[in-house]
């Protein structure tokens, strides 16, 4: 199903060979998704139509100042389909190195997100869950959609840097091509990332989110995090049942 054009590992771009935060060695994957083109035509056309009246994709003022739609998922059930399918998910699993489950957080699955020229597109940022997947499903302009942008170094080290002021040059970032018929699979809670600001034309993302099976634990996404995005009643609940599931587990597996 994925034909693969580019792969490079974690430690290639942090530069520290060992990560305990990280669910895998992959930093991230770009290939050619080959996934079906009537679905995804489907899921851009549903999303075109929810933007003209959602407000979270007409406004940026939020964390990491984003116009998205979250949940996208359960708007959509062509992205749910795609979401869940077993052979989308074997293959990333393969390509990861470890076996993944889409995220358990309704709100948090699942986002579309919308680039458009001459804005400033998301801040610098680490993801809360361990793995996304990006699969643009609209381009436009000379841009052909533009790059996201990785810092090349540790989370924390980028952090630092921002936090001193100082702004982080394009020659301190990869730059992976976001285009329609590929996608990216990043474990973007230990990369440092950005998007590349659009001169000309815009993108539509589908952004599809994971975690690792075997270590849950290893998800940045604490509650305090979710409420940046969302109002507690659309993620407290499961959040405290996730909580509780993965204690369980590990109570089980200490007996």
């Amino acid at each position: 199903m994925h034909r693969l054009l580019e792969r490079r590992e974690l430690s290639s771009i942090t530069g520290h060979a060992y990560d305990v935060d990280a669910v895998c060695d992959l930093g991230y994957a770009r290939y050619e998704h080959g996934y079906p083109a009537d679905l995804l035509a489907t899921v851009l056309d549903e999303a075109r139509a929810l933007a003209r009246t959602e407000w979270e994709a007409q406004s940026a003022d939020r964390y990491l100042g984003l116009r998205h739609l979250r949940a996208a998922h359960e708007a959509i059930p062509a992205v749910k389909t795609l979401m869940h399918d077993r052979d989308r998910l074997r293959a990333l699993s393969e390509l990861a190195g470890t076996e993944l489950e889409p995220y358990p957080i309704t709100r948090a699955a699942s986002h579309i997100n919308f680039y458009r020229p001459g804005e400033v597109p998301i801040d610098h940022h680490t993801d809360g869950a361990a793995l996304v997947e990006l699969i643009p499903l609209y381009t436009a302009g000379p841009d052909r959609g533009g790059s996201t942008l990785i810092f090349r170094g540790s989370p924390e080290r980028g952090r630092r840097l921002l936090e001193q002021g100082r702004r982080l040059s394009s020659e301190e970032h990869a730059a992976v091509p976001q285009r329609t018929g590929h996608a990216v699979l990043m474990q973007g809670r230990r990369l440092l990332h950005t998007a590349q600001p659009l001169q000309d034309g815009e993108r539509i993302t589908l952004v599809l989110v994971m975690r690792s099976a075997a270590e849950p634990w290893k998800d940045g996404n604490s509650l305090a995090r979710l409420l940046l995005d969302d109002p507690l009643a659309a993620v407290h609940d499961e959040w405290v049942r996730d909580q509780e599931h993965q204690a369980a587990r590990f109570r089980a597996a200490a007996r």
